[in-house]
Order: C-alpha cells, then sequence, then structure tokens
C-alpha cells in the first residue's frame, strides 16, 4: 500500500500545491497523508520489536522499545512522524526534480538505487533471506531489494534496517542522503528552472521539514533502549545474522529456524558445520520425534546429509510420495 498508492500520492498533492498554490484543504490533505503513511511505518516497527518471539529470536536487533508506557508512547509518536517528515522530504525533492524534467527525477531514483545493488554486491549481501531456491530466489531477491529500498527511501522505517533488508549502515546513509537531496535539487531547480514563487514555496518546506524531522528523530534515539543505537549504523549482514543465530542458538529447534528457513546462500560458508551437527542428531531427533521437526522442516534438510541409508531411502520415499499426494491434490482441483 505504501509503495502503490500512499507514496505517489503524498508526490501528486505536493505538484498541485507547488504549481497552483494550496488552501487549507490542500494542505490538510497532504498531511494527513502524510502521516496516515508514518503511521503504518510505524506500526510494522512498533509491532514487530515488541513481539516477544522476535526478542527471543534476534535479542541483538529486537528490544529498542523501552517497557515504560510513556517512554513506548512518545517512541510510537516519533516514529510516526519521523516517517511523515521523511516522505515530505523525498516526496518534495522527487517533485523539484520532475518539474525540471521527468528524466531528472528518473535519473536520480535510478541511480540511487544502482549504487544501492552495487553495495550490496559488492558486500555479498544482495540475497534475500527467503529460501526459494533456483532462479526465482534470484528474480525475487532484486525485486524485493528494490521495493524495500524504494520503500525506505520515502518513509525510512526503521525495521527495514533489519541485517535481512537495508541494513543499518546504509538505512543511515539512505535517510542522510534524503535529507540533503532536497536543499540539492532546489538548487537544480533554481539554476535551470527559477521559478520565484516555485522556489519560496519549497525554500520555505524546507525550512520546516529538516529541522522538525530531524528534531523528532533526536527525541526518538533518545528514547529508545540506548544499548540498540547501534543497530542504527550497524554494518551487519543477512548471511552475518543467519551465522550468528545458528552459533548462539542453544536448541536444535532454534538452529534449525536460523538456518532452514533462510536461503542457503546465507549459511553456505559454514554448512560443513550444520551438515555435521545435523548428521549427529538426526538419529535421537527420528527418536524423540520434536513437534518442530515435522515433514516441512525434514523437507528442507538435503536427502545427502540423513547419516543412515535406511533413514535417507525412507526419507526418499517420504517426500517423493508428498510430492505425488500435491500433484493429485492440483490436479482435483484444476477439474
Amino acid at each position: 500500500e505504501m509503495f502503490a498508492e500512499s507514496i505517489p500520492g503524498v508526490i501528486i498533492q505536493l505538484i498541485a500545491i507547488a504549481n497552483n498554490g494550496g488552501d487549507v484543504a490542500a494542505w490538510v490533505s497532504v498531511v494527513v497523508s502524510a502521516i496516515t503513511t508514518g503511521y503504518g511505518g510505524a506500526v510494522i516497527s512498533y509491532d514487530w520489536d515488541t513481539d516477544p518471539g522476535k526478542r527471543e529470536q534476534t535479542p541483538d536487533f529486537y528490544g529498542y522499545v523501552p517497557s515504560n508506557p510513556r517512554q513506548r508512547s512518545l517512541v510510537f509518536t516519533t516514529l510516526v512522524f519521523f516517517g511523515a517528515g521523511m516522505l515530505m522530504i523525498r516526496s518534495m525533492t522527487i517533485v523539484m526534480l520532475g518539474m525540471i524534467g521527468m528524466e531528472w527525477a528518473l535519473v536520480y531514483i535510478g541511480l540511487d538505487l544502482c549504487l544501492y545493488l552495487f553495495i550490496k554486491m559488492l558486500r555479498d549481501d544482495l540475497w534475500h533471506w527467503l529460501p526459494l531456491g533456483g532462479n526465482a530466489e534470484i528474480i525475487f531477491s532484486i525485486i524485493a531489494r528494490v521495493l524495500v529500498k524504494i520503500v525506505t527511501d520515502f518513509t525510512s522505517v526503521v525495521q527495514f534496517r533489519h541485517p535481512n533488508e537495508v541494513g543499518g549502515i546504509y538505512w543511515a546513509f539512505s535517510s542522510l542522503l534524503t535529507i540533503i537531496s532536497l536543499p540539492a535539487s532546489i538548487l537544480i531547480f533554481q539554476i535551470h528552472v527559477g521559478e520565484k514563487h516555485v522556489l519560496a514555496f519549497a525554500w520555505r518546506l524546507l525550512y520546516i521539514l529538516i529541522p522538525c524531522t530531524s528534531f523528532v528523530f533526536g527525541i526518538f534515539m533518545v528514547s529508545i533502549d540506548k544499548q540498540y543505537r547501534y543497530t542504527f549504523i550497524s554494518k551487519t549482514r543477512g548471511k552475518d545474522l543467519t551465522i550468528k543465530g545458528f552459533r548462539d542458538a542453544n536448541t536444535d529447534e532454534m538452529k534449525a529456524i536460523k538456518i532452514f528457513k533462510k536461503s542457503n546462500h546465507h549459511w553456505k560458508s559454514i554448512e560443513d558445520d550444520v551438515r555435521a551437527w545435523v548428521e549427529s542428531n538426526w538419529g535421537r531427533w527420528e527418536e524423540e520425534k520434536p513437534i518442530w521437526f515435522d515433514e516441512n522442516m525434514k523437507a528442507r534438510i538435503p536427502l545427502e546429509w540423513i547419516p543412515m541409508k535406511t533413514a535417507r531411502r525412507e526419507e526418499k520415499q517420504r517426500r517423493k510420495s508428498g510430492r505425488k499426494r500435491s500433484e493429485a491434490q492440483i490436479t482435483i482441483r484444476d477439474h
């Protein structure tokens, strides 16, 4: 919804105000749209951070929202207005470049995305965490990276600083670049177009948006649990988090979740360790039959890692039967 409706909606409203001037109703409309989008981003970040399961699985990342009710409310409120402010700043940058020529806006967005993807590849962090396999994983990784980057550029949703998404250090860089881009775009507009009423409107908005948004973010950083401030500039990659999660996990269930529910590109460097862990524990899992060791989890484990020939043959047959049942169900539905 953010990508398809909210972001374009704010841009369109700002274009109308810049060209024709805005009455009170127009300003109320664009502000409400921005705050609504900021609220959506705040809900995402707040809900994920306060989820007990997330905090248990990834304690180094989740937990910045404090337990004090008053501070919690302050954190959520600042998330709303920070997201709204960043949306207005980025949208106004696109408006100014678009008024020079649409190619300016497209080049700006394109170069920004290319830089991001280049850095991801340079750091060996392009692969998304979803274990889709094959060409689907390549295509999805690129699409997911682009979509999350665009939404982050416009809203700076703090959840997307997660190592599996944009990452802390690039999230901070993108936010800073968004802020710097607004005065730069106004200066470029001044050189190439120079319409005084548009410039007056743009500078006035800049003098309100950048100080207020920066102030709100400052309050947010002061209000959160200080031990999580480093996550906003962390260099941790998705694969680093996956490997650390596997090594730090103190139960087989948590180790399995950290590894087999992630793309193997995230843990290829410790494949021998993972295989040794599976081989030494498969027999015990088959005997004890823990809840997590179900058919779905078994299917994620490579057959050649199953240590006993009999168990390997049985698992191979089980998977083959499962595929046949699935194909039969699809055939029945089609008819």
